[in-house]
């Protein structure tokens, strides 16, 4: 069924109803003004909070010079354990070197160690990892001797030490110990006694241990604590609950592998759960005035980070220690510990709390009175684009002069649309969609296609035996069974870019390449005439067996519009077609269902589909020319019909 292209213009007269009053409407232009001065009482909320800021700016800075003192003594906490650390670790070599202790003996281990460690309640257990991949040490809470293979990482320190010679304690990067089944923070010394190596002596402190005794965990006045090193977390209020869910029980029998396993197990700054660590990158320094950078230390930088629209503050410090091991303490805290500072401004507060409620609702309603034609509006424009015309909506009318306009415009275009549909599907009944395009694409009413000359394949198929038929049947069935065949052949047909220039009682004349470019229509018009041989073949029409005999080639030919002024119609001329129509009547005499002329068959990209039947005269030729038979797969492999050709 032939449609309009969208791209056919058209043009659209409104009626009366396009020039309905305005009495009673809103401009739009009022509409903004109002939003204008909606906006100016919003204002009067922005200017009370940017008065409620400087307040809070100002409680910013004592904010900050307190979570510096805090930070600061966090920090000497952490230096005075690890110091502690390592001045037991230089006291155990020093009375090793001298030959006053023996750490291979496990007396040592069960007689001093307790006595060294007491007190210290973080510290998971203390001991020597052995050149030969043993270690040797004490349980703190068994209170027992361990004696066991040491573990990787462990074993790693005591191959390299022996290189540096006797040294002062170190501290280590945190890492999985795969004997105490937890990660740890290393603080490690070599063992040497009459110049031999013995071992490396380390003492381990547990992560939880160490966040729940600093003083800066979490008070519950809205700051964060945590503690980093390089890209990990070593203390925050969440890292319990982080080992809990994603670390490896102390049940658990994992064993690093490689170092890096060993050192990957705390988590990075995005696994915590904490937002503000997670978007470290977007962090930005933050100004704080000439003032308040010389009141504070110089190790502390302050940055600042928007989070789903909730501004925070970050305050970190670098340890001053001379360790491997790079500590960071930071804190981090919204605006919100402000809130008591700005009590006395409440009732300020409130009046702008109320200012912008009525504006938020004022903006609410009016973005839907706007939005609900704006959308119906879009909805329907959308259908119209797809081309669905049957059930576009009636737009209502709107108060909002110009909403009323465009709907009364778009209704009166729908009903011009469906006019034009209409008049489309009608034409084309009669006129095939090839040509019809054309037409429509012209820029001129006159209705004709412009003769001209081309190369192009005519297609003549015919009905064998229907005219015999037709005058036994009632004619209504004549005329049931031609209407259900110039169906699916019209289908055929077209289908194949082939345009219909006439029906001749129960014969169909088809071209190919007449209008527009077909470069194989040779192949096309074969392909077509095959098509239609297995169509017949494969079903009847109401009830009536048909056969058919086609004919086909290829030549120069005439195409134009001809007919009376007021009634034209697009036909094809010239010599090409009536071979066409003699090769189909030829069928009869050789027995064949398609024959094709030489011309045809020259342009075939497939020239095996046909063989030659005979050298025969055409009507009104001088000269023999070839025919050839298409073979027909399914059909000319079968048995021959019982019965002979009727003569039509």
């Amino acid at each position: 069924m032939f449609k309009m292209d969208r791209h056919h213009r058209i043009s659209i007269k409104l009626g009366g109803n396009s020039l309905a009053k305005r009495h009673g409407r809103f401009s739009i232009f009022g509409v903004l003004l109002g939003g204008l001065l909606l906006c100016s009482v919003v204002g009067v909320g922005l200017s009370l909070y940017v008065g409620l800021q400087t307040a809070v700016e100002n409680t910013r800075d004592l904010w900050i010079s307190m979570t510096s003192a805090d930070l600061a003594e966090a920090e000497r906490t952490v230096e005075k354990r690890l110091i502690r650390l390592a001045d037991r670790n230089n006291w155990v070599a020093t009375q090793t070197a001298e030959g006053l202790v023996n750490p291979r003996n496990p007396s040592f281990w069960t007689d001093n160690i307790p006595s060294l460690i007491a007190g210290e309640t973080d510290i998971a257990a203390i001991g020597m990892t052995t050149p030969d991949g043993e270690f040797l040490g004490y349980d703190p809470k068994t209170h027992k001797f361990l004696k066991t293979k040491a573990d990787l990482f462990d074993g790693q320190i005591a191959e390299l030490f022996p290189e540096t010679g006797p040294a002062k304690s170190q501290t280590l990067f945190p890492y999985w110990q795969s004997a105490l089944r937890q990660v740890v923070i290393g603080e490690a010394i070599p063992l040497f006694q009459n110049g031999e190596y013995l071992g490396v002596l380390i003492q381990y402190l547990t992560l939880p241990g160490l966040s729940r005794d600093l003083p800066m965990q979490e008070q519950g006045d809205g700051r964060t604590a945590f503690i980093m090193v390089e890209n990990h977390i070593i203390a925050h209020p969440s890292l319990s609950n982080w080992q809990r869910v994603n670390m490896r029980a102390e049940d658990s029998a994992f064993v690093p592998e490689t170092l890096e396993e060993a050192t990957s197990v705390l988590p990075q700054l995005d696994q915590i759960g904490d937002p503000i660590l997670s978007q470290r990158a977007r962090w930005k320094p933050l100004d704080l005035g000439d003032s308040l950078k010389l009141a504070l230390d110089q190790r502390l930088d302050v940055s600042q980070v928007i989070i789903n629209s909730t501004y925070n503050i970050i305050v970190t410090r670098e340890a001053s220690q001379s360790s491997a091991t790079p500590i960071t303490f930071g804190m981090h805290f919204a605006p919100s510990v402000f809130a008591a500072e700005g009590r006395r401004l409440d009732f300020l507060l409130w009046i702008g709390v109320v200012v912008l409620i009525g504006a938020l609702i004022g903006a609410a309603v009016i973005a839907h009175y706007f939005s609900r034609p704006l959308k119906r509006f879009s909805a329907a424009t959308r259908q119209l684009e797809e081309g669905n015309l049957t059930s576009l909506p009636h737009l209502p009318e709107s108060y909002i002069t110009e909403f009323n306009d465009a709907a009364t415009s778009f209704n009166q275009m729908v009903v011009t649309l469906n006019d034009r549909e209409r008049i489309g599907r009608l034409f084309g009944k009669f006129v095939p969609p090839a040509i019809a395009e054309q037409l429509l694409a012209s820029q001129s009413d006159a209705g004709t296609i412009p003769p001209h000359k081309c190369i192009a394949t005519t297609l003549f198929v015919d009905l064998q035996g229907f005219t015999s038929m037709s005058e036994k049947a009632d004619p209504q069935h004549v005329v049931d069974i031609l209407n259900a065949y110039f169906t699916d052949a019209t289908a055929v047909i077209e289908a194949n870019k082939g345009i219909i220039t006439q029906y001749q009682g129960d014969a169909i004349l088809a071209v190919f390449n007449a209008v527009g470019e077909l470069p194989n229509h040779a192949d096309a018009a074969v392909e077509t005439a095959i098509s239609l041989q297995k169509m017949v073949y494969a079903k009847q029409f109401k009830e009536t067996t048909l056969r058919c005999r086609c004919g086909v080639n290829t030549g120069e030919l005439v195409a134009a519009s001809v007919g009376a002024p007021g009634r034209l119609s697009f036909t094809v001329n010239g010599d090409a077609v009536n071979s066409a129509a003699r090769l189909e009547a030829m069928n009869k005499e050789l027995g064949t269902k398609i024959l094709i002329g030489e011309s045809t068959y020259s342009r075939l990209s497939d020239p095996s589909q046909a063989i030659p039947a005979k050298e025969v005269l055409l009507r009104g030729r001088s000269e023999t020319t070839a025919v050839y038979k298409v073979l027909i797969d399914g059909i000319d492999d079968a048995a021959k019909d019982s019965t002979s050709p009727e003569s039509r």
